[in-house]
Formats: C-alpha cells, sequence, structure tokens
C-alpha cells in the first residue's frame, strides 16, 4: 500500500535513448529554477495512466520519436526539494524517428562515462549514476612496506579491463604519507588507465586538492556529515551495513553505496553476514545503485545483478597478487 507521502508525490517518466555505440541522450532544460541544467527527457504521468504509455506520449511530445521497446531501469522517489517526485525511469533502445529538442534548449548524445560532467536535477542524478558507474570496483587493501611496491602492484591490479573503478583505502597512513601515496597512484593511473574512476577513501580534502574523481565514505564520515562534501561534478560513494545507514546516504546525496559484508569474511569473522535475500531487500528500499562487498568476487557478479544490485567490489578478489588484503570499507 502507498504511503500518504507517495501519495501526494507526483508521478514522473523519464527516458534515456541509447543509441548503438553506447551513447545516450540528454536534454537541456529551457525555462523554470533548473533552467540550462540537463536531464532525461521525459514529463508528468497522468492520472490512470501507465508508465509505458505515458513514456511514450512524453517522448513523442519532446523528442518527437516513437518508442518501440522500453525497459525499466530504475525508480527514484525523491523527496526533496522543489517538490516530491516518483520517477519512473526507463532505458529505451528502439525508436522511430530522429530525435528533435521540440521543448528543451539542446539535445546531446553522450557516452556514460562523461554524463558527470552535465549538472543534472537532483532526481536525474541517480539515473545518471546507474548508467555511468562501472559494475566492478577495486577497493585497495591498506598499505604496507614500501611504497613503490603498492604502487606496481596497484598497477597489475587496474590492468584488468573489467575493473572500472578503484578507491584508495589507507586507514593507518597520516595525511602527509596519504596525500603523497594518492597523488602517486593518481599518476599511475591517469596514464594506464584514463578512463577509470578513481576514488580516496575518506579523504575528501586530499581528493578536491588533487584532483581525484570523488570520495568513498566512511560509515563514520556518513554519520557525522549533514551535507554532500564535494560537488555534484565529483563522485561520492558511502560504506553501509544497515538500512538506516543506507537512508542517511540517500539523504545526503551520496551517488552510490557499497552493502556489507554479504558472506563471512576472515578479517571480520564477528560481523553478521547480510546474505543475498537481505542485499535484495536492501536494493528495494533504496534508489542508490548498491555494490555487493565482503566476501564476494567477479565471478558473484550474476548473483549480484538478479538481487538488484549494480554491482560487486572487492579488495583481495580484485587486487591481483597481493599478499594481504582487508575485505573492511567501513
Amino acid at each position: 500500500m502507498d504511503s500518504p507521502d507517495s501519495q501526494r508525490a507526483l508521478a514522473v517518466v523519464a527516458g534515456v535513448l541509447v543509441d548503438a555505440s553506447g551513447r545516450v541522450l540528454i536534454a537541456q532544460r529551457a525555462s523554470g529554477s533548473e533552467a540550462g541544467k540537463w536531464e532525461f527527457a521525459g514529463g508528468k504521468i497522468r492520472p490512470g495512466e501507465a508508465a509505458p504509455a505515458a513514456l511514450r506520449r512524453e517522448l513523442g511530445e519532446e523528442l518527437g520519436v516513437t518508442v518501440t521497446a522500453s525497459e525499466p531501469l530504475a525508480v527514484v522517489r525523491w523527496r526533496g526539494p522543489p517538490r516530491a517526485l516518483n520517477l519512473h525511469a526507463f532505458t529505451v533502445r528502439r525508436w522511430q524517428g530522429v530525435a528533435h529538442a521540440h521543448e528543451h534548449q539542446a539535445l546531446r548524445w553522450v557516452a556514460p562515462a562523461e554524463l558527470i560532467r552535465y549538472p543534472m536535477p537532483a532526481p536525474d542524478r541517480p539515473i545518471r549514476a546507474r548508467l555511468a558507474l562501472p559494475r566492478q570496483y577495486l577497493i585497495t587493501p591498506e598499505p604496507a612496506g614500501d611504497g613503490n611496491a603498492f604502487v606496481e602492484r596497484f598497477a597489475r591490479a587496474i590492468d584488468n579491463p573489467d575493473v572500472g573503478m578503484v578507491s584508495l583505502r589507507a586507514k593507518l597512513l597520516d595525511d602527509a604519507a596519504l596525500a603523497r601515496l594518492a597523488e602517486r597512484v593518481l599518476a599511475r593511473a591517469r596514464q594506464q588507465r584514463p578512463e577509470l574512476v578513481v576514488l580516496v577513501h575518506g579523504a575528501v580534502a586530499i581528493a578536491i586538492e588533487l584532483g581525484f574523481d570523488g570520495v568513498h565514505l566512511s560509515a563514520r564520515q556518513l554519520a557525522d556529515l549533514r551535507q554532500r562534501p564535494m560537488p555534484e561534478s565529483a563522485w561520492v560513494l558511502a560504506s553501509c551495513h544497515s538500512a538506516a545507514e543506507l537512508a542517511a546516504a540517500q539523504a545526503l546525496g551520496v551517488d552510490a553505496a557499497t552493502i556489507s559484508p554479504i558472506r563471512a569474511t576472515s578479517t571480520h569473522p564477528q560481523a553478521k553476514p547480510i546474505g543475498w535475500r537481505r542485499l535484495a531487500s536492501c536494493c528495494r528500499r533504496t534508489w542508490l545503485p548498491l555494490y555487493a562487498l565482503g566476501g564476494v568476487g567477479p565471478r558473484d557478479l550474476p548473483v549480484a545483478l538478479s538481487a538488484a544490485a549494480h554491482g560487486v567490489a572487492g579488495i583481495r578478489a580484485l587486487w591481483r597478487q597481493s599478499p594481504a588484503a582487508s575485505d573492511d570499507c567501513s
């Protein structure tokens, strides 16, 4: 049964057109309080109208195309300003006609990885994250010993083309040592894998100063922060272990989260695993893309996707030839 809040929310639909090369169509708003920002074309669902029917009608009106096939992508139950929305997003890969800007300033075909560069209204950002963020996320083990050896192991790990995002996690280093290592790691990643999304765990100031693609917040930071610590043009992820932490992450405006531990791990045997069923329940509770973490690896990706997770995150499973690692990212 819908809550009173759900019943008051405006039902809207958005279509993500994807062309043969994988680019997605975004539209620039022409008027209103967020004029100039980019969004996914769509509009209001009329009373009694099914979302797919509204999608066909709205894209016909706004873009001049006829949708012939679509599939659900996400439902964003936005409860922030300017008003409450239930945004039903669909992926559209088949349509008739050529898209033209009938109601927008401009249209643009953009590679998913480039979407982060385009300012968007807040309800559209979770859709952007689902389109742009990769399926496999590497979190580095704690650096130990020689920094040169760590950087070389890092280089081997990111040589895996399936790893699309990496976060430098170094909880035991002081700020100065972390900054030095972070600079080397980022330079190596930019040289070796320019398209790789590179984050740093917890160190917001270092992420901003050195030009990382974003930051991964700990559960403690998530509890302490009252506003998003980086601009919309950077990725912000968070570590979550419960529905309450997921709600806090969503309220803070992060782009995605890890949920852990899925399975028992030798490094944290006291942590109770949540399992795949609870992961699926967590995914239903949030619009955030979730990465399954803790005792999982690339082989678990199909199971994670079937639970509606966005992908898998791992340390040992994705860190090649590493002598030691930890599965905790809290």
